[in-house]
């Protein structure tokens, strides 16, 4: 449907009274683009964008101050403190001595108890060659895939 001369003045009367393209476009029997572009085409005045892109935008260059937080914190003596500290230093040097050990390929790798603990060590027992493990813990730590077809054969 093409633009006649009284739908041209009815757009401008429209525009003029601010309706939104899409009414104007309901109103004369053509899209909200065709009604755009008709207005762009015959110089009518631009309108603002109904969608509000700077309203919300915080100031960026503007630094918050940081909130320190009320903490209400039972403190441990200083003679549990103390008992704490040396457990870890005892703890501390029990572990690097197993750690260098290992590192210098001085025995088996193998981890016996938890890292956290006391007690924690290494099996320590003679090296397979090539392997960080004694000959007991490398049947745990590999599989050996000719074990495996025997057993498969016999099952």
């Amino acid at each position: 449907m093409p633009w006649t001369e009284d739908k041209v003045s009815q757009l401008r009367e429209l525009w003029d009274q601010g309706l939104p393209t899409s009414q104007i476009g309901k109103i004369l029997d053509f899209t909200k683009n065709a009604v755009v572009g008709k207005a762009h085409r015959i110089g009518l005045a631009r309108r603002p964008s109904p969608i509000k892109r700077n309203i919300m935008k915080p100031d960026r260059k503007k630094a918050r101050a940081p909130i320190m937080p009320n903490l209400s914190v039972n403190l441990m003596s200083d003679s549990s403190f103390d008992q704490k500290a040396d457990f870890n230093r005892t703890k501390d040097k029990h572990l690097t001595k197993y750690l260098f050990n290992s590192k210098k390929n001085i025995g088996c790798e193998w981890p016996s108890g938890h890292p956290d603990e006391v007690d924690f060590n290494y099996c320590g027992e003679n090296k397979v060659e090539g392997k960080p493990y004694c000959p007991k813990h490398c049947a745990k730590a590999y599989i050996v895939t000719e074990k495996l077809k025997a057993e498969e054969a016999v099952a």
